[in-house]
């Protein structure tokens, strides 16, 4: 008679990722500045000056966060939605945060809620993003 052996979830070998929590979050405060516009203008070959903070700037003040902080190195993004409600001015000061709002152990998967807002806590955007973590 053979024994058979059960795989082990993927979890069970990233005890990293045990040490995460469901409400666990992290922020990151940035100011795009009219210079930085124009350097990230001339790196997307856009032409004219934008008025306001292009949109992937803020996704990757998300992807900052879910690869260096939280949940960190070893993520690989899946998927992120992003519901913009204001632009963003240049100069103004932005934070956005990621919560963790799921884990899901036999997968390895993190849901996570993101939100950036300006000055005076004014909602510039919110969404989620789903990342597999790996380390």
């Amino acid at each position: 008679m053979s024994a058979t052996k059960k795989a082990a979830a993927p979890s069970e070998t990233l005890p990293r990722f045990h040490a995460l929590s469901v409400d666990e979050s992290v922020s990151v405060t940035r100011r795009f500045d009219q210079q930085a516009l124009g350097e990230w203008c001339r790196l997307a070959d856009v032409e004219g000056n934008w008025p306001a903070v292009p949109e992937p700037l803020i996704a990757g003040l998300f992807s900052y966060l879910l690869g260096e902080e939280l949940p960190g190195h070893g993520t690989n993004y899946l998927k992120q939605h992003m519901r913009f409600h204001a632009p963003a001015r240049a100069g103004e000061d932005l934070t956005a945060t990621v919560t963790v709002t799921r884990l899901r152990p036999d997968k390895a998967l993190v849901n996570l809620e993101t939100r950036c807002t300006g000055e005076g806590g004014r909602l510039i955007c919110d969404g989620d993003a789903l990342v597999l973590f790996q380390c």
